[in-house]
Parts: C-alpha cells; sequence; structure tokens
C-alpha cells in the first residue's frame, strides 16, 4: 500500500509540474514571408522584429491578446489582430494580400486573421539609427571620421582615419577585366 501511495504522489508531482512547466513555456513567434521589418505592441509592452521580419516572444501567459502591428517610417497603416494562447506556443505567418493588407496566418490550422483599424495607434516609435556620423575633420595626413554605433545596449565612438594620397604621385588605375577595350589610365594626383 506505501508503495503505491508513493507512486501515486509521485505521479501527481509529474503531472503537476508538467502542468506549470508547459503554461511557462508558452511564446509567441511571428515571421513575415517577405522579410519586412516591423514592430508589435502587446498589452502595451512594444516589440521589434529583426531586420529579416522575424519576432519571438517568450513566456507569454494564457489568455486573449490583442496585438497592434505596425511598420517602420510609417510604410504601410497599422492594424489590430486578435488570438488566444492556451497552453501552447503561438506561431504566425505575416502575409500581405495584393490589395496591401497585412494578414497574419497561423503556422497550425492555417487561419488567416485579418487586421482591423486600431483604436490606439502605437505612438513614439521609430526605427532606431544604429550608426550615427558625429564629425568629419581634414587631420595632417587624411580625414578623420568619427562614429557613434549601438549594437544592442552598447554604445561606442569609432574613429576611423583615412589617409590622403600625396600630391605629386603617381597611381595606376585598376581596370576591370570586363572591361578590356578601356587603356589602362595613369592619374596623377
Amino acid at each position: 500500500m506505501k508503495t503505491i501511495l508513493c507512486r501515486l504522489s509521485f505521479l501527481m508531482a509529474f503531472i503537476f509540474s508538467a502542468a506549470i512547466g508547459s503554461a511557462q513555456s508558452n511564446f509567441l513567434y511571428i515571421q513575415s514571408e517577405n522579410n519586412q521589418p516591423y514592430f508589435v505592441q502587446i498589452k502595451g509592452t512594444v516589440y521589434s522584429s529583426n531586420a529579416k521580419g522575424y519576432l519571438l516572444i517568450p513566456q507569454v501567459a494564457n489568455g486573449d491578446y490583442s496585438l497592434v502591428l505596425g511598420f517602420p517610417v510609417k510604410e504601410y497603416k497599422e492594424s489590430t489582430f486578435g488570438f488566444s494562447i492556451v497552453g501552447k506556443p503561438r506561431g504566425f505567418s505575416l502575409k500581405i494580400t495584393q490589395e496591401g493588407e497585412w494578414m497574419l496566418m497561423d503556422m497550425v490550422t492555417l487561419e488567416l486573421l485579418k487586421g482591423i483599424a486600431p483604436e490606439h495607434p502605437i505612438a513614439g516609435v521609430k526605427g532606431e539609427q544604429q550608426i550615427q556620423k558625429l564629425s568629419e575633420k581634414s587631420i595632417e595626413g587624411g580625414l578623420e571620421l568619427v562614429y557613434r554605433v549601438k549594437n544592442g545596449t552598447k554604445t561606442e565612438n569609432i574613429s576611423i582615419q583615412i589617409p590622403a594620397a600625396k600630391v605629386g604621385t603617381t597611381r595606376e588605375a585598376v581596370v576591370s577585366p570586363a572591361f578590356k577595350e578601356v587603356p589602362k589610365k595613369t592619374v596623377k594626383q
């Protein structure tokens, strides 16, 4: 009797932990069919896809969701989509119709979700500039360019020095083999 109770309690613990684990492993995955970058707003949080149009939102709780879809530089109008997540992850393919309307296609059921105009558009979202030119100045022997580069949460300043060719030197221009009819030229600087 003791072994049956022990096995039964182990089985109950296993089922309970599996139920909790599956609720925490839900995620939302969206990919655009034409590598179009986009952003979505769910419950007040804005998520941006990568440059190839892929987005993964981990640890999504079960429930009903309203997703507002937008695009950088307002390339297309925003749309709102409604869906539910119950006990398993959801994956969508973002498709554009010939009329220029975006739809979400469920990757499992192939159901098409049609968007509607949002009640509250996404405010203040724009494509974040990854590289910004800070300065360009002539220095002895060339040109110095300074850029601010953002990589994730880290920002660095990078200085590039381009040497100038000395005055009076002669260089030979390289001609592509595809243009054999063009003679090589000598350039004097």
